[in-house]
């Protein structure tokens, strides 16, 4: 199995909540090197409230241990064609498509308004909580999770602002109050007939190897995208077309770039192409995209620390309509 690939950088970002700015200027500066040559990064030294303990992350994927009637009253139209949830609940694709697995979605407590466009509704989803708790406290446990890694990412936004010269307030302002999203995955051993995207076998090369896909290569629409895994299968490609493995750290998560991140940085910093294969192992993985709140503007940053409010078609919320809409989620 591939174990000599390679891989992205590491970053220790400790720094970056300490008072120093002599120290965040080091690390923004091998945060935005990392960006823009290889198309992400691992972060680690994070903040004492980010390292959970292996015990809670392993609880948070028991949601899939749950039964299926619980799993589908909280499923998606993708799945269940009379659901109204969109963004939010759970996804099973055991008939392949563009990826094969589990999935379950949750964004903040507090729904936040977003522009009067058509289509706002799909955006605006309670969390689905599954009526049954998979272990007592899990949710309190994935609620304050989903806060800590907000955190993290409006502490990472700020760091790449620094690093291209524009204000780092009015960049985080765009993420505050965000409709970022959770996402636990559970990826089993995938059958040889499963189709991913059409794509009959869809098998790839990695280090001399021929490793099944399990979700094909994609961009994703948010700002960053952080992830943990237990196993291999994590890849991203560089902007010269390298592709680079995601080191197994369990105390740090890997970062990559979205497709809301390319236009704000006026293409400084591109999406960031990845795709996960499979070890012959199941596989968890905890997501989260930091997104844009639904008024924030996908122009690009401004240099000035008040910017002008984004007209409606250059919202985040009108560009994650559109997504849905053109794949068929809608």
């Amino acid at each position: 199995m591939p174990d000599k690939q390679k891989m992205t950088p590491v970053i220790d970002i400790s720094p970056l909540t300490s008072s120093n700015s002599e120290l965040w200027r080091v690390v923004d500066q091998m945060i935005g090197e990392a960006c823009q040559a290889r198309g992400g990064f691992v972060v680690t030294g994070l903040p004492p409230l980010m390292q959970q303990k292996d015990a809670i992350v392993e609880n948070f994927f028991k949601v899939f241990d749950l039964p299926e009637s619980v799993l589908y009253e909280i499923a998606k139209r993708e799945m269940r064609s009379d659901s109204k949830l969109t963004v939010r609940g759970y996804l099973n694709r055991n008939k392949g498509g563009f990826a094969y697995g589990e999935q379950f979605d949750l964004g903040p407590e507090d729904i936040a308004p977003g522009p009067d466009i058509d289509g706002i509704e799909m955006l605006i989803n309670k969390n689905a909580w599954p009526s049954q708790e998979p272990e007592r406290g899990w949710r309190k446990e994935v609620i304050e999770h989903f806060q800590q890694m907000e955190s993290l990412g409006i502490l990472i936004i700020r760091s790449i602002a620094r690093y291209l010269g524009v204000d780092e307030f009015a960049a985080a302002g765009r993420f505050e109050t965000s409709s970022s999203t959770l996402r636990f995955l559970k990826y089993p051993k995938r059958p040889d007939h499963i189709e991913i995207l059409g794509e009959k076998g869809a098998m790839r090369v990695v280090d001399g190897c021929e490793v099944p896909l399990v979700a094909s290569e994609h961009t994703d629409n948010c700002g960053l995208t952080f992830q943990w895994q237990d196993e291999p299968g994590l890849q991203i490609q560089t902007p010269d077309g390298e592709w680079l493995g995601i080191p197994n750290i369990r105390k740090g998560f890997s970062v990559h770039l979205g497709e809301a991140l390319d236009t704000q940085t006026a293409g400084r910093m591109h999406a960031t192409p990845h795709r996960v294969y499979s070890t012959g192992k199941t596989r968890h993985s905890m997501v989260f995209f930091l997104e844009p709140n639904l008024f924030g503007s996908v122009k690009p940053f401004s240099t000035e620390p008040n910017e002008p409010i984004a007209s409606d078609e250059n919202t985040y919320a009108a560009s994650m309509i559109n997504t849905l809409r053109n794949t068929g989620r809608a």
